[in-house]
């Protein structure tokens, strides 16, 4: 009855459930032919091909795993904040990051789109809705339209404006700042994920929520080579080969900027005020560093584990053939 107690406690689901299971379809898959086998073949050769089987069939399994990142997986690649800095990055413990330009030593977002003369990146930042745009709405809707419109326009970031047009940032010389270029937001979307969590964690920089900063801009070094500008095929298979060959990768670092918001109340029933970051506050920089992981490395050791034994296996099979002939031979040659 005890025993009866004990398992109606135990919590099944999904762990120990899961051993049943794994346990379950060994002993009927597995040992199924594995009995099969020993009835044919006697218990110890059957053993042997059973196990052999096994570990070929495993090192199949592994070797999808391995060229396909799946099953038993390592650690995925991720980003490792090394440095916070508030304020000025000349002053950033990684020493790349001192290169990069604090944000008040560089054109806005908004001057880069007013200044560059593009019409996609003026149609989007630098253009007001009018009457023609929106017939139906009211003078007083309109109005707030147009200002909400104009606050969008005014405090667009330099990342925002690189994922409508490229071309403006990298005319302005953004594409290379030091070694540093500028992220779109489309590009560095899992980074600026991870320095959002990095900056909560840390209660002593004052931020209790994502409301409480604005992200900004994002920029990057290093990594691997990337493809120019208006590659060609003959580009994109040299660089798929020469990466392929690379043995080690070079380190790639990330900084996320961000800034505290200016306050501003919410009215009942409005929808919450575009954010708007407070310039008399410091920006502050997430410095990253792209860890690889190692997504692949279990499936490769289970693979080349796997193999290993299976030629093991296979080779003791090969050598108990051979005395079994060569027995078979000498009872033939003394019978004879």
């Amino acid at each position: 009855m005890d025993t009866l107690v004990t398992l109606a406690g135990l919590a099944w689901d999904p762990n120990i459930s899961g051993i049943l299971v794994v346990a379950t379809g060994v002993a009927v898959l597995m040992g199924s032919i594995w009995l099969i086998l020993s009835t044919n073949s006697g218990i110890r050769v059957g053993t042997l091909l059973a196990a052999a089987a096994l570990m070929g069939w495993m090192t199949i399994m592994g070797a999808t795993w391995w060229m396909y990142g799946k099953g038993w997986q390592g650690d995925s690649p991720s980003w490792q904040t090394v440095d916070i800095n508030v304020g000025d990055l000349g002053a950033s413990g990684l020493l790349q990051a001192r290169t990069l330009p604090n944000p008040d030593e560089m054109p806005t977002g908004y001057e880069l789109v007013v200044s560059s003369g593009d019409a996609k990146a003026i149609a989007e930042y630098g253009t007001l809705p009018g009457e023609a745009d929106y017939p139906d709405l009211d003078p007083e809707d309109l109005a707030r339209l147009q200002a909400d419109r104009r606050v969008r326009n005014e405090t667009v970031t330099r990342s925002e404006v690189a994922s409508v047009a490229r071309s403006v940032t990298d005319a302005a010389g953004f594409g290379d700042l030091g070694g540093w270029r500028l992220l779109a937001t489309t590009e560095s979307g899992d980074a600026q994920a991870q320095a959002v969590a990095d900056v909560l964690s840390h209660p002593d920089l004052g931020f209790a929520g994502g409301s409480d900063f604005k992200l900004l801009d994002a920029y990057t070094i290093g990594g691997k080579p990337r493809l120019g500008e208006d590659p060609g095929r003959w580009d994109r298979i040299s660089l798929w080969i020469t990466n392929s060959a690379r043995i080690t990768n070079p380190v790639q670092y990330t900084v996320v900027q961000l800034q505290s918001v200016v306050d501003q109340p919410t009215l009942p029933g409005e929808a919450p005020a575009r954010p708007v970051a407070d310039p008399d506050e410091p920006v502050v920089s997430v410095v990253m560093m792209r860890d690889l992981g190692n997504l692949r490395l279990r499936p490769a050791l289970v693979t080349i584990g796997s193999l290993l034994v299976f030629l093991a296996l296979c080779h003791w099979l090969h050598v108990r053939d051979k005395e079994v002939m060569a027995r078979r031979e000498e009872f033939e040659s003394a019978k004879a």
